[in-house]
């Protein structure tokens, strides 16, 4: 998972969301493992078959690396 640098691209990425391809992998925890490695925030995973829809659906599931700066600034947060 690294360039030809040896440093992985998400340390060349500048901030805000990044979208990369489409990946299959029948192991979603080694898939989340590797993001939380790569200090990403987390990643976002749809039952096969599933189409696209704005809203929330059980179909999308979203896993968030809870050591993400992010993640850890809306946990501080007071969100009422």
């Amino acid at each position: 998972m690294q360039g030809h640098t040896g440093q992985h691209p998400a340390h060349k990425s500048l901030p805000g969301v990044r979208l990369n391809e489409h990946l299959e992998h029948p192991d979603g925890l080694t898939v989340f493992q590797h993001a939380c490695k790569m200090g990403l925030e987390g990643i976002v995973s749809k039952r096969l078959g599933s189409r696209y829809r704005s809203g929330r659906y059980p179909d999308w599931l979203k896993f968030k690396n809870p050591d993400a700066p992010a993640v850890k600034r809306e946990a501080e947060e007071d969100w009422r």
